[in-house]
């Protein structure tokens, strides 16, 4: 058995359903990125068109009554694993090594679709040749830890750095850390990772925040997008993942009334453009017109808008006006049920 991915990054949905009343309820538009009006930059390692960032611009513009309000959301999407586990756009390729006093030299691992085997292959070859001391490397690794161990034919001690390099550090099982070898060996100290991408993001820029993703920035933990879905990667390199949306689907609420070009990109767990390396990929955008108010929905003010209680008056007050109403709620259902008795007392 061979390494899986154990990595998570929360995703959370902002979700609603509302009734579909129009004659014309939904469009549902077919996409080819092959077919795009201009694509955004070049792959990172493919240095081809960036086939997963790409701009539509509509002949038909899709107009929506000023009562109404358009959400979008992803029916169907076919994407090719072309892109490699290890690469310069995913950041997981390089690392620092060096031996003794001898100054630090940056390994690169070449950006391709890697399994153990050819990391346990291509790994001693890259250290052989960075030793400034001709000693020679090899690299095993335990099927039971999933670990990999790092042995030197010197007794020289060994330095592997991935302070800068964490995602590196998480392909080969090391913490953003510096390491020392001890008696010419040195072991990983989590599973190797080389599912780099379990699952990708499919974004969009409507200018609408409907999804919020957790980061792992120092800066920002938190930030709002136009993701569309969460797909996950199921297949091994070579296919085509075919994305169904089936039940209840997220849906993203456009404010503008009319839509003339459409943005979207395929973003990795770091939010990093994915590179397909120059394949295509296809969707299926669903437009949905909706009357808030006929669908039940009266209150469309954003919540964040609003004023939040943070006073003791504040507090006080909103009680004291809550215990008002219900009071006057009770002495209505109390008159109410008073006029009732006399009328029977008539009777």
């Amino acid at each position: 058995m061979r390494p899986a991915n154990n990595k998570y990054l929360s995703h959370i949905y902002m979700s609603a359903n509302y009734q579909l009343n129009t004659t014309d309820s939904s469009i549902n538009f077919h996409i080819n990125s092959e077919n795009a009006t201009s694509f955004i930059g070049t792959g990172l390692d493919s240095n081809q068109i960036n086939t997963s960032d790409f701009v539509i611009v509509m002949e038909d513009i899709i107009n929506c009554d000023e009562e109404m309000n358009m959400l979008v959301s992803i029916d169907t999407a076919e994407i090719p694993i072309t892109f490699y586990n290890v690469s310069a756009a995913i950041g997981n390729n390089k690392f620092e090594f060096y031996e003794g006093s001898n100054s630090p030299t940056t390994i690169t691992l070449p950006s391709q679709n890697y399994d153990i085997d050819n990391i346990i292959d291509q790994l001693p070859t890259l250290l052989n040749t960075a030793s400034s001391i001709n000693a020679t490397y090899d690299v095993s690794f335990n099927e039971s830890t999933y670990k990999l161990t790092i042995t030197s034919s010197s007794t020289t001690v060994f330095y592997l750095d991935f302070n800068n390099h964490k995602q590196t550090g998480k392909l080969l099982g090391f913490l953003p850390s510096l390491y020392t070898s001890s008696s010419k060996t040195l072991d990983s100290v989590t599973p190797v990772n080389m599912n780099s991408i379990p699952f990708i993001f499919l974004d969009t820029s409507f200018g609408a925040s409907g999804s919020i993703i957790t980061s792992n920035r120092d800066d920002i933990k938190t930030f709002g997008s136009g993701v569309l879905s969460k797909i996950q990667i199921d297949r091994n390199f070579g296919d085509y993942i075919t994305h169904k949306t089936h039940g209840s689907r997220h849906s993203l609420v456009i404010q503008r009334k009319r839509i003339h070009s459409l943005r979207f990109t395929l973003k990795d767990p770091n939010f990093k453009t994915v590179d397909l390396n120059g394949v295509p990929f296809s969707l299926t955008l669903t437009i949905d017109f909706i009357d808030f108010k006929s669908g039940g929905v009266y209150d469309t003010t954003d919540p964040r808008q609003k004023k939040i209680t943070t006073t003791r008056e504040d507090v006080n007050e909103n009680l004291t006006q809550t215990m008002m109403a219900m009071g006057r709620e009770l002495q209505q259902d109390a008159d109410d049920r008073n006029k009732i008795i006399q009328l029977l007392n008539q009777g």
